[in-house]
């Protein structure tokens, strides 16, 4: 073949090798800002009354930053899926946005809730649309949120029992029968009722599933202390069967506590000195013991943790059967006191295994601060139970008393019922007014307290 042909044959070859490379090369994507967005409800087992999780993961695959990223959500179809308000962040629409770098990627855990009685699936729709984004067509997604079906039920089963040598297991003879066990919440037309067996076992069998379901139980012989509820997520799942629940006699059952101060008033800032005296009356040793005493307004005897011993904050106090522990603590009567009239003592005795200890109140006078007591005395005329106009018990005689019935101080209600006895001393009293009346309920007590801790009472009063 002649050299010129072969070279043109040569430069031939070239140009189809050329045209075929450059069809093979991809076309490249418009430079700038490019999210791609992915979303989905994680794997589990979801019920259509509680906060229902989407998992969104927004990627740059684009060469420059997307800016002002925000995002929105709506139902695309099926039963109303409402994206809680606050599940946006950084996103949220009325933002100033999120920030992406290029090739950079963050997924955002978003909450809604199902609404309605819509059947079948809810599919949400969220949109991604950053400006300036180079490629629209991947930043919406539509998500299927599957549920369990609201019409499944769970069997929930079970054996309750009575601990009575304490070892926290079922041993023979434990089993508590005759007991009503229920089922129910809100959002169940009624409780479902069983009683146990002479097992102690209790079965229902058709459980309608639910995020909130409560077992408690009823009509408990002797004493035991069951768990007041039991809460329960019945998905589907039956993991509510064969359950254990344990029964526990009150500590207060075994242990007897008395305190006694060693005095019945006291000056703000004086010492209170109180004997505690604890017993275990039971059969078996108490552990885990601990004394914890209510701190609340100020007028409370604060004792030290430390004074309690191993009953302190340790929780390691600890009695034999039959055992009888006598010990001493003392604390300062704070200065509040005194604008009320009395400091108290207030504590509770438990342990770390046991439920319901005894709990001991004890008062003592504070006397010193006096000051006018006023209140309103009032009659609910149109029974709608609350004050109106024109319902004070105006123009009549009323009178302070102390509980052993002396009179402290009298005066008249005004034309709006209210009365002020003048420089009575801090403390409680008994209010009464003259004639055909009486306190509602029975009960007129108030207190008295000194400014500026006082306030203005209230008595409610009906005919006799």
């Amino acid at each position: 073949m002649p050299g010129r042909t072969l070279r043109a044959l040569g430069t031939l070859t070239l140009a189809f090798t050329l045209t075929g490379a450059m069809a093979a090369v991809p076309a490249y994507a418009d430079p700038g800002p490019n999210l791609k967005i992915a979303a989905a409800v994680p794997q589990g087992l979801w019920l259509r009354d509680e906060a229902i999780p989407i998992d969104l993961t927004i990627t740059n695959i684009g060469d420059a930053p997307a800016t002002e990223v925000k995002a929105q959500g709506s139902t695309y179809s099926g039963p109303y899926y409402a994206f809680d308000p606050n599940t946006w962040g950084e996103l949220r629409y009325d933002g100033p946005g999120a920030t992406f770098q290029a090739s950079e990627s963050r997924t955002y855990r978003l909450t809604g809730r199902i609404s309605g009685r819509e059947a079948g699936t809810s599919v949400a729709r969220i949109e991604v649309l950053p400006p300036g984004d180079t490629d629209y067509t991947d930043n919406i997604v539509d998500v299927p949120v599957n549920v369990v079906p609201p019409e499944t039920t769970e069997r929930v089963t079970g054996q309750v029992y009575g601990d009575r040598n304490r070892d926290g297991v079922l041993s023979p003879g434990e089993e508590l029968a005759g007991i009503t066990a229920q089922v129910g919440s809100f959002g169940m037309p009624a409780a479902l009722s069983v009683v146990t067996d002479g097992a102690g076992r209790f079965s229902f069998d058709s459980v309608p599933v639910g995020s909130n379901r409560v077992l408690y139980f009823r009509d408990v012989p002797d004493g035991w202390l069951l768990p007041e509820s039991t809460m329960m997520r019945l998905d589907g799942s039956g993991r509510y069967q064969d359950l254990s629940l344990r029964g526990q006699q009150p500590l207060s059952q075994a242990l007897q506590v008395t305190i006694a101060l060693d005095k019945t008033s006291y000056a703000p800032g004086e010492t209170a000195r109180a004997t505690v005296t604890l017993t275990n009356s039971g059969e078996h040793p108490l552990s885990g013991l601990f004394a914890t005493c209510r701190d609340g307004d100020g007028t409370e005897l604060k004792i030290p943790q430390e004074q309690w011993g191993a009953f302190g904050s340790m929780q390691a106090g600890a009695l034999a059967p039959g055992q009888r522990l006598v010990f001493s603590v003392t604390a300062q009567v704070p200065e509040k006191a005194a604008y009320f009239g009395t400091t108290l003592l207030d504590c509770g005795f438990n342990g770390k295994t046991y439920v319901s200890g005894p709990q001991v109140f004890l008062q003592a006078k504070v006397p010193g601060k006096r000051a006018d007591a006023r209140g309103l005395a009032w009659v609910d005329k149109n029974h709608n139970w609350r004050l109106d106009d024109g319902e004070g018990l105006a123009n009549t005689t009323a009178t302070l008393s102390t509980r052993d019935n002396k009179l402290v101080s009298f005066a008249r209600t005004d034309a709006k019922g209210y009365v002020t006895f003048p420089g009575v001393a801090v403390g409680e009293y008994i209010f009464r007014v003259a004639g055909p009346w009486q306190a509602v309920q029975g009960d007129s007590t108030i207190l008295h307290v000194a400014p500026p801790y006082g306030w203005e009472w209230r008595v409610q009063l009906e005919p006799r």
